[in-house]
């Protein structure tokens, strides 16, 4: 049962930063809950993925290397930015909806993946210690967890002093909040260093 407890503390503590994303992505009216939860589902089951194969191969990849994910973020935010300026910026996904909801759905799973690098560090050795079934409990424990975090930030994002300011500055605040987390990750993860 302590395991239990590990696991929730775990989740917690390396996803209380998707908690606020999560809200900003659930006050933003292009995109609906649906995207947004699979999306998120599908990052941090990738994560999950990662990280069992790194505890079962050994730290084989340079913390670097993975920290280039943070390219993805600040693409996502540079190109919202633009949007906001250029409107003309924005590609013809709108007028195909399959492709709109493709690209939402997918920009949510590669923030999240993004933005895993504190996940894997310490999913990582945790899936080391975990014998297989506690392993599988604790996969259980963190998709449910992610369900909670989800439905928390849906609250969040609904929540009456919250709603009015993220539906009048969520779309400036968004691309500015993946902008400052893609360079945090580039930087914390000194993958700066590998950038020409």
């Amino acid at each position: 049962m302590t395991f239990l407890l590990t696991a929730i503390l775990a989740f917690a503590s390396t996803n209380l930063d998707d908690l606020f994303i999560l809200t900003l992505f659930f006050g933003d009216k292009s995109r609906t809950s649906r995207d947004i939860v699979i999306g998120q589902l599908l990052g941090i089951g990738t994560l999950i993925a990662l990280s069992l194969a790194g505890s079962m191969l050994g730290s084989i990849f340079d913390p670097r290397y993975i920290g280039l994910l943070g390219l993805f973020p600040l693409y996502l935010g540079v190109k919202g930015m633009l949007s906001l300026w250029c409107p003309a910026i924005n590609d013809d996904s709108e007028s195909n909806p399959d492709l709109s909801q493709k690209k939402s759905l997918f920009a949510v799973a590669g923030v999240t993946i993004a933005n895993g690098g504190d996940n894997i560090g310490i999913y990582v050795p945790l899936f080391a210690t975990l014998s297989w079934p506690d392993k599988i409990s604790t996969v259980v424990v963190f998709m449910l967890m992610t369900l909670v975090w989800c439905a928390a930030a849906r609250y969040l994002a609904k929540h009456p002093w919250l709603e009015k300011p993220i539906s009048r500055y969520g779309h400036w605040i968004t691309p500015l909040v993946l902008m400052l987390l893609g360079i945090f990750i580039l930087k914390e993860s000194n993958a700066i260093t590998l950038l020409p």
